[in-house]
C-alpha cells in the first residue's frame, strides 16, 4: 500500500468535523486497539479454518476501516471477508499476512493524523 493510499484525508475530515477533534482521538485508539486484537482474532479463525468466523471478523475490520478513511485497507478486508462467506480459505493466508503488515502503516498514519500532522 503507498503512503498517500493509506488513509483517505477527504473521509477522515469528514468524521473529524462531524465527531470533533476530541472524541477522533479517542476513536483512533479504539479502532488500533480493537484492529490489533480482530486481526489476531482473524488468524486464529484462518488457523482452525473457521470460515465463518473469519468471515465476521474480516467485516468488522473492513467496516470500521472505511469509517476512519482506511479504504484501501477496508477493500483488502472486504476481499478476505468474501472468502468467508464462501468458505473458501485456501488462499487466504498471504492476504492475511498483507493485511497486518498494512495495519502498521494505517495505525502510524492515524497516530501521525491524531497528533496534528
Amino acid at each position: 500500500m503507498q503512503p498517500e493510499q493509506t488513509i483517505d484525508l477527504k473521509t477522515f475530515s469528514e468524521l473529524k468535523d462531524l465527531m470533533g477533534a476530541d472524541f477522533i482521538e479517542e476513536l483512533i485508539d479504539t479502532y488500533n486497539l480493537e484492529t490489533e486484537k480482530l486481526l489476531e482474532q482473524l488468524q486464529d479463525s484462518l488457523s482452525i479454518k473457521d470460515a465463518a468466523a473469519f468471515g465476521r471478523l474480516a467485516h468488522s475490520i473492513k467496516s470500521s476501516s472505511a469509517s476512519l478513511g482506511a479504504l484501501v485497507f477496508s477493500q483488502q478486508a472486504r476481499e478476505l471477508e468474501m472468502m468467508g462467506k464462501g468458505n473458501d480459505l485456501s488462499n487466504a493466508g498471504p492476504k492475511v499476512k498483507q493485511l497486518m503488515i498494512d495495519f502498521l502503516q494505517v495505525k502510524s498514519r492515524l497516530e501521525e493524523l491524531k497528533n496534528g500532522s
